[in-house]
């Protein structure tokens, strides 16, 4: 019983490395994304 426990419990913990892991490259993905927007703002703000 308390090995099954254990491998329940660390496969949980890996589950959610997995989840972070994936949630941290799409917020850098985004980021990424934001600076290219906002430099085509400030350049169409100087071209006018």
């Amino acid at each position: 019983m308390k090995s099954s426990q254990s491998g329940v419990k660390l496969s949980l913990v890996i589950i959610s490395i997995v989840v972070l892991g994936v949630s941290a490259w799409f917020n850098q993905a985004n980021a990424e994304d934001i600076p290219s927007k906002v430099q085509t703002k400030e350049e169409l703000t100087v071209a006018d």
